[in-house]
């Protein structure tokens, strides 16, 4: 009798185990690479231009509950002795849709908070609508704002 039950918990401790606790994780970058290769233009065609990294930063709220997607990209020019680097932030919708990017060199995404991504100081990409080492999305991707503020690791040392 012992060993039945026994044999029966050890049973069901071992199907416990392979039971899922919760939902599964949602693979954000599965979703916003194809994304990203369909709605961006410039997208890396891997032949003249080479995806090297393509990274999920985070999440951005904006004033009105929505959310905005932030990715990191970076690719280069193939074929060059030197191969020169293409950056750029990329922006998606809750549903995953490519909203637009903004280009940069060395100012990297480094994290999202609230409505406000923090760059690794300010962005230095050309062509670029804003500037600072904060871009604002509280008014959403088509009311981007950017400025200045003194954030440790973004804005340039402790000395800030």
């Amino acid at each position: 009798m012992i060993l039945r039950v026994l044999a029966g918990l050890g049973l069901a401790m071992s199907l416990a185990g392979c039971a899922s606790l919760g939902p599964v994780p949602v693979d954000i970058r599965a979703k916003l690479l194809p994304a990203a290769n369909v709605g961006d233009p410039d997208h890396p065609d891997g032949e003249n231009v080479v995806l090297t990294h393509f990274s999920h930063v985070g999440q951005l709220t904006t004033d009105a509950g929505g959310t905005i997607y932030v990715v990191d990209r970076r690719a280069v020019i193939a074929g060059m002795l030197a191969p020169r680097g293409k950056n750029a932030i990329l922006f998606f919708d809750s549903r995953h849709r490519y909203l637009g990017k903004l280009k940069y060199v060395h100012s990297r995404p480094l994290w999202c908070e609230g409505a406000r991504l923090f760059l690794s100081g300010n962005l230095d990409g050309f062509f670029n609508p804003v500037n600072g080492n904060v871009i604002d999305l509280s008014g959403g991707f088509a009311n981007l704002k950017g400025y200045r503020a003194h954030a440790y690791g973004s804005s340039g040392g402790i000395e800030e």
